[in-house]
This record gives C-alpha cells, structure tokens and sequence, in this order.
C-alpha cells in the first residue's frame, strides 16, 4: 500500500503543480521563453574596465555563434555601455561595425576642436594650451577633461527609439545600469527613465566626463562600488549568471613608484577587492588576458574583441552548456527581433532646456524645417547641434525623443558648464627669432557671455614678455540673424627685427593704441565676414642698431574687410580640413614723414593710401589614417610703396625657415610649404596628441618688384608634439644656397 500511494504521489504532485502554477500570459516574454524552452534563464554582468570593456563585444559574438542566449543584461561603466547596446537589439557584429566608425580622439580626448565655431576654433588657435579655466567661482579647472559630447551623440544614435521609457524590463534584453550617487554614497541601479542617460551615468569616470544629474542625484561611473555587478543580474532573476570582469583580474601586480601611478593603482585596488566580492555570487567567471592592454587602449578595439572572444572560447566547456538547438536560437532571435524598436517617430514639436534665451530662439529656427519629416534626419540634428555645441559655453547640447499629449517630439538639452562662463585660456609663446634670440610671451584672455544682451561676448586678451599688449573685443549678434557688430581696442607694442647672418643687427619698435568697430555676418559654423574700421595713435622709435626708419608719431586710420573659413579639426596637426583667411587692408592715413618731420630720414615711400590684399592657409590630408600630408603657403600684393613697417616679410617656420625672422621683406611675396608628417608616438589621452616626424619642402620669395623676384629652396626636417600646453616644434632648416637655422617653437604653428 505503502509503496502503491507513492507512485500515486509521483503522478499526481506534478499535475498539482501545472495546475497551481499561474498561466503565461500571451506576450510575456519573460515567461514564455523559459516555459517553452524549458531552460534556465542566463543573465551577464558586463564590467567596467574602459578601453579594456571592448573585449565584451568579442565574448558577446562567441556567444551568437554558440546559441547561448542572453536573458538579463547588466552592466557598469563600459560594460554599461556595450550591455545597453547589446539589450537594445544590436548583435555583436553591428557593435563591432559601429566601434569600427568611432572617433577614438573625439569620443574620448578633449573636447573636439572640428565643432567649434570660428570664433572658438580662433580661440584655440590663438591659446592653443588644451587646459580651460573657469572663474565662475574663483578660478577653477573644468568638472572633467572631456565633456561627453561625442559620446551622447553615440547614445542617441544606439538608444534613441527608445526614448524615455518606464521600465528597461521593455527591451528586447532587460537591462541594468550601476552607478554611484555622489549625494548618498550609495549603489544606483538604473532600470527605467532615460536609456541613454543611464547609460552615460554608468560611464562617467570622475575626471574624465561630467556626471549625470537627475532627481537629485548625481551619479557617476558604477565600478567604485560594484565593477562586475553580478549580485544584480541575479536579483533581476537569472538562473545562471556568467560574469565578465575585464578589470585587473591577475592576484599581484608591479607596483608602480610614481605619484599618479600610485593613485590610479589604489583606486584600481579598492575596485578589484568589491569584484572579487561581487564576482563570488556568478556561476561562471569570464577573465580575458588584458594585461598588455591599458585603460585607456581605445584604438585597439578589434584586437581587446579578440581577446574577448579566445577567453570565452577557454571556457566553452562551463558555458556550452547553455547553448540551445537551432529552433531555440531562432525563437530566441525572433522574439528580440520584435520587440526591438529602429524606427525614429516622425517629431511634431522641438523643446528646448537650460539654453539662453538667444540660443533657444536659434535652436528652434534651425530645428524648425526637421518637424514633420517623414523620418528624423540623425545626421542633420546633430550637425546643427554640433554648431551651438561648438559656442564652448555649454557643456553639452545633446537631444532625446520626447512625447507630449501623445505627439513625438524633440528635447534639446544644453547643460551649462558648472565652472564657467567666464573663462580664462592661457597661452604661452616661444620662438627663436636667430638661433641664440628667443622671443618669450605669456598670454591669457578673459572671455565671458552675455555681456551687453544674449548671445553676445567679451573677450579681453593680455600678453607679457616680447611685443606686450592689452586689447578687448565686444562681439554682439542681431537677434536670430546671421549678422553681428563688434567693437574693439586695443594698446600693443610690435618689435620688427631685422637678421643679417642669423645675427639680429637691428630692432624697431612700433606702439600703437585705438579702437575699432566692425560689423559682419556668419556664413556657417566654419566662416565669417567682416568689414570695419580702424583709429588710432601710432608711435614708433628705433630700439637698438640702425634699420634705417624714422621715428614716427601720429593718428593711423584704417580700413579692411577680412573673410575666414576653417573645418580643420585639429588647430596643431589637422588630420583633414582647409584653413583660408583673405584680407583687404587699406591705410587712409598715417603718420607724416615728409622731410619737414622727419628731416634725417628721406624716402619715396609713404604709407597714406597704401592697400593690401593677401590671402594664407593650409590644407591636411590623412595618408594611411595616422600620418600626414599637407600644404601651407601664402602669397600677398601691394598697391602703394609703403615703408618697410607695412611691407611683408618671411623667415619664419614653414616660411622659409632656415633663415631669421623678417629676413626677406617686400611690397610682394609668395610661399608654399610641402610637407609629411609620420605619427611615431602618442602622448597619453588627456595628457596631448600624436607626436609626429616629418619633411617639408619651401619655396618663396618677398620682392618689390616681379622682375626681382629672387625665389629660394628650403628644407626642412623636425618633431611636431601636441602636447598639453599647446604645439611643440623641434626643427632645422637648411637652403640649398647654404642658409641654415634650428628652431625651437612653442605655440601656434601653421
């Protein structure tokens, strides 16, 4: 009887728990999966790790090509980043495609100097030092050294369709996004809102990019508290939870004797003792061999994919357990596939957030014509913020979709810079002027916004060392219009040397002080015209030698109109762009020196009525994605004899280098430089750039007349270095007549 009531028990406990158990609702997709397949439901932990966090797209493929489906998806810093993409529907193969695109210098380095505007861009040309101060409070550094510009565009174009919704459980792959509340102290797990704003809060390593605030928090990178985050894929239900750690997972390490390599490995200590700890609560522990690759490794992305992909490939007999049959993956496949959204809504409104008010009217004007496509224009939307982006007063503009009595629309967000505005740029200027006279100028300007109305900008410069000067400029837009006013003054002192045998035989000093006032239009993000007048007080004296000039002292009056167009994206070595400005520059009046003034010093030549027109500007190309191919020149025509002063000259860097500054002067020149540029070196991210070794070839003349024109050959050979205050130029010229110059050079180059 005994044995009789047991089996009973065994067939009818079963048929008790079918029929207690509740129904799969039509459409759960958590449910039916798992009831269908009869399987268990995995879920991986993607960790942080940054460049290092590529290697999870390679473990993601091996898995696709195994069957292994992922059910629950959780992720900090990098792995937050891959983890989202992956639970928004993109397969390995389209991560590492789209990783294939990425800028690795604009994602990740400073803020990109090819969105700037103009009158940036001629701001970081002028102080080219990559270090931004704010004085909002004081003087400070900015929040972090890249502002997360490139990579919210990135979000927005992985996550955008998505929108804001009200629970990640509604993804194709549940997903979770750690990061840490700044406020509180405390873990944050993401799980609905803003797709691409918890993702960027995973990811915002203090220092590196701003954190993200949101409901009073303000949340950073997730890996200080939780790097591998597997006690989260297992409270959101995973059966089985297979970790990932691309973090230092080795059990010692070389410690380093520097004072910012101790800092980074303590950090990195206290990170891997709470992996450690998290990692106990997976099943399977994913280590991919990282150790040649650094953190900041970001280039190498197909080679970490790899690496991701040969450490799954060592585990296959924990995690082929977990693969399933051909029908399985194909439902598993279909099921992502519906539920995965690609379509962009068609917008029906645009709102803007946290711009000034003239700002907010221009971003509704030029946003106006993407309302009511058939489709979103991405790549227009962002170009257009790119320019409002490129104003360097925001911290980002960035964009979601946003939804308003049921209609699809657009909110543009521009977050203010918590340090600035006002800002201070510095600048530092070093050249030799022969080979044993150097030039040395510190400089600095003040710049702040909305000075005399929204959208306007006061710029103040100051420069100590060789050829001081103080000057402001107050720049002011017509309303929505594309036409601006500006005023200037300015007091500068100019010192023109004049070289004989690379030795300096005479210097003249020229002090002038006035103001001036232009006005203009902006053709573009990457251009402007402009058109003004000049008056002022010019003196002018003999400082040391005999250049043969006279003293002079009087008002100067002036006239020019001047147009510039720059899309370079570099302002040291531009992987590609033109740079061109023209200039029409008529002197109206100047100082009298007519032998009744000036009775020691007689010449045909006057100043009066004298006009110029030169036009300069390079142009770069890339030749096997790192090295560089460009030209640079210029060339410039005179009507009018003016004295020396106002005459052009060359001998200068990529103009005729091998002899001294101002060594060929004349009513007339032309010169055009040739030149390669190899990458043989990178500076660390966040430290500077590329340093390159090259050639270049120069050829030029400065004449008074076409018939003298005596044009020279140069060669020149030197290491190009953009560094963290600014360009830094080793080079020597030699002339085929038997000329021959080194110079060193700090600052401005092309």
């Amino acid at each position: 009887m005994i044995r009789l009531w047991c089996w009973r028990t065994y067939l009818i406990l079963p048929l008790l728990v079918l029929i207690a158990a509740p129904r799969a609702r039509a459409g759960d997709d958590q449910a039916g999966p798992r009831a269908a397949q009869q399987r268990p439901r995995v879920g991986v932990a993607f960790g942080g790790g940054s460049a290092r966090g590529l290697a999870h797209v390679g473990v993601v493929r091996w898995f696709e090509e195994h069957h292994i489906p992922i059910d629950l998806i959780a992720g900090t810093s990098m792995g937050g980043l891959i983890g989202g993409a992956v639970s928004s529907g993109m397969s390995a193969e389209e991560l590492s495609a789209m990783l294939q695109q990425v800028n690795w210098d604009e994602m990740f380095g400073f803020s990109p100097f090819r969105y700037k505007n103009v009158r940036r861009k001629e701001d970081a040309r002028a102080y080219p030092s990559r270090i931004e101060l704010g004085i909002k409070q004081g003087i400070s550094l900015p929040i972090a050294l890249n502002n997360g510009q490139q990579v919210d565009f990135l979000l927005a174009r992985i996550v955008g369709p998505y929108g804001t919704i009200s629970s990640f459980d509604d993804l194709p792959t549940p997903f979770r996004a750690i990061a840490v509340d700044l406020v509180t102290a405390q873990q944050v797990v993401l799980d609905s809102g803003s797709l691409a704003s918890a993702m960027r809060a995973t990811m915002s390593l203090p220092g590196i990019f701003p954190p993200v605030e949101v409901d009073g928090k303000v949340l950073v990178d997730g890996g200080a508290m939780n790097n591998v985050p597997a006690d989260v894929v297992r409270s959101m239900g995973a059966d089985t939870v297979v970790a990932i750690n691309v973090g230092f997972a080795g059990d010692t390490r070389t410690v380093s004797r520097s004072l910012l390599g101790l800092m980074s490995q303590t950090v990195d200590v206290m990170m891997q003792a709470a992996t450690r700890a998290s990692v106990k609560t997976a099943d399977i522990v994913i280590n991919p061999p990282l150790d040649t690759y650094a953190s900041l490794d970001w280039r190498r992305n197909k080679e970490l994919e790899e690496a991701g992909y040969r450490a799954a490939e060592a585990m296959k007999d924990q995690l082929l357990p977990l693969a399933v049959d051909d029908g399985q993956w194909a439902a598993y496949l279909d099921t992502r596939h519906a539920r995965r959204k690609t379509a962009w809504p068609v917008p029906q409104f645009v709102s803007v957030a946290g711009a000034v008010p003239s700002d907010r009217a221009r971003i509704e004007t030029v946003l106006a014509p993407l309302v009511g496509q058939r489709a979103l224009d991405v790549q227009a939307l962002e170009t257009h913020l790119e320019a409002f982006a490129g104003l360097d007063r925001y911290e980002t503009v960035g964009w979601q979709l946003d939804e308003k009595d049921g209609r699809a629309g657009l909110r543009v967000e521009a977050r203010p810079k918590a340090h600035g505005p006002p800002f201070l740029m510095m600048g530092i200027s070093l050249q030799n002027t022969t080979t044993d006279d150097f030039a040395f100028r510190l400089s600095a300007r003040y710049l702040t916004f909305d000075a005399v109305g929204s959208g306007s900008e006061l710029r103040v410069d100051g420069t100590a060392g060789a050829e001081p000067s103080v000057g402001a400029e107050l720049y002011r837009p017509f309303g929505r219009t594309a036409l601006f006013a500006a005023g200037t003054a300015m007091a500068r002192r100019q010192t023109l040397s004049f070289v004989s045998d690379d030795v300096v035989v005479a210097r003249y000093n020229e002090d002038r002080i006035g103001i001036g006032f232009d006005g203009g239009i902006n053709l573009g993000r990457d251009s402007d015209v402009r058109i003004g007048m000049w008056i002022g007080d010019l003196s002018a004296n003999v400082k040391t030698g005999n250049p043969g000039l006279p003293e002079l002292n009087g008002r100067e009056t002036r006239s020019h109109l001047a147009w510039r167009f720059d899309n370079q994206d570099s302002p040291v070595v531009p992987s590609e762009g033109i740079r061109a400005v023209a200039t029409l520059d008529r002197i109206l009046d100047s100082p009298d020196v007519s032998p009744d003034v000036s009775p020691e010093f007689v010449t045909d030549r006057t100043n009066d009525n004298v006009t110029q027109l030169e036009l300069g500007g390079s142009i770069f190309w890339s030749v096997r994605r790192l090295d560089r191919l460009f030209l640079t020149g210029g060339m410039g025509t005179t009507w009018g004899h003016p004295l020396p002063t106002e005459q052009f000259g060359l001998g200068a860097p990529f103009r005729l280098g091998a002899y001294g500054t101002g060594e060929f002067r004349g009513d007339h020149y032309g010169v055009l430089t040739a030149g390669y540029l190899r990458a043989v070196g990178r500076l660390p991210d966040f430290l500077g750039g590329s340093i390159y070794l090259g050639g270049w070839a120069e050829n030029g003349s400065a004449f008074d007349e076409i018939d003298d024109a005596k044009f020279l050959s140069n060669v020149s050979v030197g290491v190009v270095g953009d560094t963290l205050i600014g360009p830094v130029l080793l080079a020597s010229s030699f002339d085929f007549n038997g000329a021959w110059r080194y110079y060193v050079g700090i600052g401005r180059l092309f």
